[in-house]
């Protein structure tokens, strides 16, 4: 279980964080809350009910908290948010009262103590990780008097002080701010001794507005996939010579995944409460019956068994069956064997890493383990041993190296493949030609020449990037892997947050810059004089694309008729066969041109459709007029016609009405609404007004 952890943000709101400074374009108050909202919806964003925060402004309009009725020092400071989990409901509360106030009235050090008594009352003697920022820009009222009790309280209860400041001065980051006024000034040291006296932290917004840019992983409390014994030697031939160490597994590093999304209906009229209601699935099972109605019947999962591919043939086997040919294994952890460090090879890991310690109860297996570690670091060996991790589970082959550390060690393991997990593939090699009759040519077209090979080795070490230096650190190799980021992790985070706070602004925030230091070529490289050479000599040539004209209609058949004045005279002689509807329509289709030929069809179709719903027993014909629709609407996107499909559309919902509105849900389903921009670019229908078709009445 992680450890509970209770931060309060103290925030000044007065009317001097309204202006702006430091020829940035945003406010004071904009400046630092880009910093506040990022650990907020950090916070929100990890789901963790014993992550408490709590948002106290001071220099406010007003005063609202527990000690302004016992004392005066205490005006002008309000308890934005009690301390608590913080949901959506809290950041759309919050974000409506984070606004520069009308006064510059209110001391911040009393807004600190009005946090130590936040966490003091809420926290009492529990253990909490406790945190306190303050974000101010310095220029208000900081009454420093007894400031020794407050210091005294903050260390007592272990409470994490943290300063930032807009413009305050960071040798460190190299910020300096060269007009700052006495009152600032003054209150700027005074914050910084009390940071020092603290232990705190002391620095610039500025410096932690660019930190926020850097993505953070995320660290979690591992749970033990394991617990056993491990074993050397046969404890069921000879136990007095197996040595059993009792032993628990945990997980290294494991794949960050990005957040999931989940599939939400727009609530109804009847609730509107709540914005977004959770679809609930259900799933039913069919088979082809021709005597049953629609040609299918239900059935019961409890019915149905498992079948494999033989072949082209699907062999059945039932549950009892696969209970008897089940591989019956019994948790355990056995090793096998040992091979030498150089012979093992990165390419056979298959899975994350994770670690093997001994029990942390019992000293003997702590003793025993550490001397087998130190056994497999001094010969630069590795283990090899046969994992169950549970009772009935598949066994697994692994590996387990050993690490060392000043506090720490441990084994650690990777799974690795059986025989069958191994592809072996022979290719012919590059450099060499034979013909038929087995001979080896020394020329061949295939074969490049020393010319060639130079120009392809002189342009592949024109990319070489173990030279160029860090981006961050001109001492340390191009690219280290703390510096590389996920960029669809993190820019997905990203926007998520953005529109957790900022829900109905347009476009999606810039990715972040730390994101696509990686996605353009290096400065260092220039490989553009060796590419040429490499085209020049490999006579590489570029290769017209063919013509694509447009294909309108069928491909003229070798007869020579023209077969759409045929098809012309069918339309008008002729209606849509109702019990053929699809393949008539797009005959027809093919020989008209303009929207007035392919109006009347889509006329004759929609009656079609609208005799197929009002004719249908229940949805047994319900599957038929949806294929018909969806043809209709392929057909006049593809023939940029689609406004007489919205046009069909909209008269359909009225027809349908409340009699067949299971057949509307369908049509939602299967998202045959309003042609959208995205389907074609004339169209100016909104997603608003699509779903309102959609879900209105």
């Amino acid at each position: 279980m992680a450890d509970k952890q209770a931060t309060v943000y103290v925030v000044d709101l007065g009317a001097s964080m309204g202006t702006c400074n430091a020829d940035r374009s945003e406010t004071d108050l904009e400046y630092v809350l880009r910093y506040l909202w990022d650990r907020i919806t950090t916070t929100v964003s990890n789901g963790r009910k014993t992550d408490t925060i709590a948002v106290v402004g001071f220099r406010t309009d007003g005063s609202d908290n527990s000690l302004v009725q016992s004392d005066d020092n205490y005006t002008n400071i309000r308890v934005l948010n009690p301390i608590g989990q913080f949901l959506m409901p809290q950041i759309r509360g919050l974000k409506k009262l984070l606004g520069p106030s009308t006064t510059d009235q209110g001391d911040g050090v009393s807004a600190l103590v009005v946090a130590l008594d936040l966490i003091e009352k809420y926290c009492k003697k529990l253990k909490y990780i406790r945190n306190i920022v303050l974000l101010t820009n310095g220029t208000g009222k900081f009454d420093f008097d007894g400031v020794d009790d407050i210091i005294e309280q903050i260390r007592e209860h272990k409470i994490n002080l943290t300063v930032l400041g807009v413009d305050f001065d960071d040798p460190e980051f190299g910020f300096l701010e060269t007009d700052k006024s006495p009152v600032k000034a003054e209150n700027e040291i005074a914050l910084r001794e009390l940071c020092d006296r603290c232990d705190g932290i002391f620095g610039t917004v500025a410096e932690a507005v660019e930190e926020i840019q850097r993505p953070r992983t995320k660290k979690t409390r591992p749970v033990h996939s394991f617990r056993g014994h491990l074993s050397i030697g046969n404890e069921s031939i000879n136990p007095e010579s197996t040595l059993s160490i009792d032993v628990e597994r945990f997980p290294r590093t494991m794949v960050a995944k990005p957040p999931t999304a989940s599939s939400f209906a727009l609530s109804s009229e009847l609730d509107p409460t709540n914005d977004l209601q959770t679809i609930r699935n259900t799933r039913t099972f069919q088979v082809g019956d021709d005597d049953a109605p629609g040609k299918s019947i239900d059935i019961d999962r409890e019915d149905m068994a498992k079948g494999y591919l033989y072949g082209r043939t699907i062999v059945p086997i039932s549950a009892e069956d696969q209970e008897i040919v089940k591989f019956n294994t019994g948790a355990s952890l056995k090793i096998v064997g040992f091979i030498p460090k150089s012979g093992f090879e990165r390419s056979m890991c298959l899975t994350n890493s994770n670690i093997i310690v001994a029990s942390k109860a019992n000293d003997e297996a702590i003793m025993a383990l550490s001397s087998f570690i130190h056994a497999l670091y001094e010969l630069d060996s590795l283990a090899i041993a046969r994992m169950v991790t549970k009772d009935d589970k598949p066994p697994v082959m692994i590996a387990m190296a050993p690490i060392i550390e000043p506090e720490f060690e441990c084994l650690v393991e990777v799974q690795l493949p059986f025989a069958e997990d191994v592809r072996q593939y022979k290719f012919a090699p590059l450099d060499t030609v034979k013909t038929i009759t087995g001979k080896v040519l020394d020329k061949h077209r295939f074969i490049p020449t020393e010319e060639l090979q130079e120009a392809m080795n002189d342009y592949v070490d024109s990319m070489d990037l173990m030279n160029l230096e860090g981006l961050n650190d001109p001492l340390l190799p191009f690219g280290q892997p703390e510096d590389v980021f996920s960029p669809v992790l993190h820019r997905i985070q990203q926007v998520i947050r953005a529109r957790a706070i900022v829900p109905d602004e347009e476009g999606l925030p810039d990715p972040s810059p730390v994101l696509l230091n990686y996605s353009t070529i290096p400065t260092g490289l220039d490989p553009e004089e060796e590419l040429a050479r490499l085209r020049q000599t490999a006579d590489v040539c570029l290769v017209p694309t063919k013509a694509k004209g447009e294909k309108v209609g069928r491909d003229k058949p070798l007869s020579g008729l023209d077969v759409g004045k045929l098809l012309e005279g069918r339309i008008q002689s002729r209606r849509i066969d109702p019990s053929n509807p699809i393949p008539e329509f797009r005959q027809m289709v093919v020989s008209v041109r303009g929207e007035e030929g392919i109006r009347p069809l889509v006329q004759q179709m929609g009656d079609i459709i609208k005799d197929i719903i009002h004719h249908s027993v229940g949805d047994l014909q319900y599957n038929k007029a949806i294929e018909c629709l969806r043809v209709i609407r392929e057909d006049c996107i593809t023939l940029e016609v689609f406004e007489l499909y919205d046009s069909f559309i909209r008269e359909l919902k009225l027809f349908v009405g409340v009699d067949r509105r299971d057949f509307w849900s369908r049509v939602r389903k299967d998202r045959l609404g309003l042609v959208l921009p995205s389907e074609d670019s004339r169209s100016n229908t909104s997603i608003e007004e699509s779903n309102k078709l959609y879900y209105g009445r």
